[in-house]
């Protein structure tokens, strides 16, 4: 049982859940309106209870929860479901993790308020089998997708990929093989050549705004990133990274799916940018890891402009005011490392850093990058120019720690460190 049990009265408490919280609660503290409409703060319940997280909670009323150090439980998006309905709080917002289980966020809209879509709603938008047909007869551009039982990729068509129905960050993403039947658990969507990116839009009464707009880093080699892998984005002026074409064809993307599947809140679009046209490839109806660039930029938090959505249907007059270009990058580890607390990395702004000590295995991401430019080429050299430089002084660090006792091992992904999530 959880040492934070639930009390007798319900406390005006919100609780933040997810694979990984901290964008979420640095959020929290950014918005003045949800401080007030929670007057006994904010519970932060994720995978990793990261080091700058719990920093975070020393200066503002957040209490922090690690689901494997502190409830000693193993990393999966039912434990977090299940620990979370032992504790007291009144409303919830969820990140990465939950759209992937309407069942879970069921069990925990029964337990109190969701904050966002609820379980119906990201149930039907994240079925392939109806967003994608929606979709064609909608006219939005997108690539072709099939998620029927019988489904094989085309020997003599367009080169298509498997993707997992439930999964997130280009995790297991792979070409399709001609002939081959589909796996369980995937659907075939058509590969497009072209520039990811992703937009953010807040949704009420039937109505979207554009947020913003960022170019999607995947496999990006200087930060460790292989294949289709989510490696961080690009935010800068929206004019700047799509034409007002390419905004118009987002702007009716967003307010179609609204309308047709009741959309609340904050939501993000994944595209993909082909022949200048962009490509819907998948929705995430929360809020994504983009979104912080959007606030770093403005130094306005984005639970507000979601909560004012969902209690009074306000929706901002357009796209946060972002003038310059602003990058996050995932590192991955390229050899086994271990974290140190100590680094003195030259001013660089890392963030999701693990706690002192933690083992990182290969191809596990280390922590977050972020880095400003006067062009994406110039946040793509600063962010390979801070890979380098963590991978030196980690390298260092690690050749100069103790050997550990032991390898501490969890139940998810095959004992990652962390999933990452857009």
């Amino acid at each position: 049982m959880i040492s934070a049990p639930r009390g007798d009265r319900a406390s005006a408490r919100l609780l933040l859940l997810g694979v990984s919280v901290r964008a979420l609660a640095a959020s929290a503290v950014r918005s003045p309106h949800a401080s007030r409409r929670f007057p006994d703060g904010f519970l932060a319940l994720d995978y990793f209870g990261d080091a700058d997280l719990l920093s975070l909670a020393s200066g503002h009323p957040i209490r922090v929860l690690c689901l494997s150090r502190d409830l000693d439980r193993p990393r999966s998006v039912e434990t977090l479901a299940r620990s979370a309905l032992d504790l007291e709080w009144q409303a919830l917002v969820y990140s990465g993790g939950l759209e992937n289980r309407p069942d879970l966020l069921r069990r925990l809209e029964n337990r109190g308020a969701v904050l966002g879509n609820g379980p119906d709603v990201v149930e039907a938008v994240r079925d392939p089998t109806v967003f994608f047909p929606f979709l064609r007869r909608a006219g939005i551009p997108h690539p072709l997708t099939f998620a029927g039982g019988r489904d094989r990729a085309p020997v003599n068509g367009p080169p298509c990929l498997w993707k997992p129905i439930r999964s997130g960050g280009g995790i297991r993403v792979r070409l399709a093989q001609p002939r081959r039947p589909r796996p369980r658990g995937f659907y075939l969507q058509q590969y497009l050549r072209g520039t990811p990116g992703s937009a953010s839009f807040v949704s009420a009464s039937g109505r979207a705004v554009l947020l913003g707009v960022t170019e999607q880093l995947a496999g990006f080699r200087d930060l460790g990133a292989s294949g289709f892998r989510y490696g961080g984005n690009i935010a800068g002026p929206p004019h700047r990274i799509l034409s007002r074409q390419a905004l118009a064809v987002l702007a009716k993307a967003a307010s179609a799916i609204t309308r047709r599947f009741g959309l609340r809140g904050l939501m993000g679009l994944d595209f993909i940018l082909s022949g200048g046209v962009p490509h819907i490839i998948e929705i995430n109806p929360r809020y994504t890891a983009s979104m912080e660039l959007f606030e770093d930029a403005s130094d306005k938090g984005l639970l507000d402009v979601h909560l004012e959505a969902l209690e009074r249907g306000r929706l901002p007059s357009g796209p946060f005011p972002v003038r310059r270009f602003l990058a996050k990058g995932i590192l991955y580890a390229t050899r086994a490392v271990r974290w140190a607390s100590s680094l003195t990395l030259a001013g660089l702004d890392v963030r999701d850093r693990p706690a002192e000590g933690e083992p990182i295995e290969i191809g596990h991401p280390i922590c977050t990058l972020v880095v400003g430019g006067a062009s994406p080429e110039e946040c793509r050299r600063r962010l390979a120019e801070g890979a380098g430089l963590v991978r030196r002084t980690l390298r260092v660090a690690t050749r100069n720690a103790p050997r550990a006792r032991r390898r501490r091992t969890f139940a998810a992904s095959a004992g990652a460190r962390r999933s990452v999530l857009r």
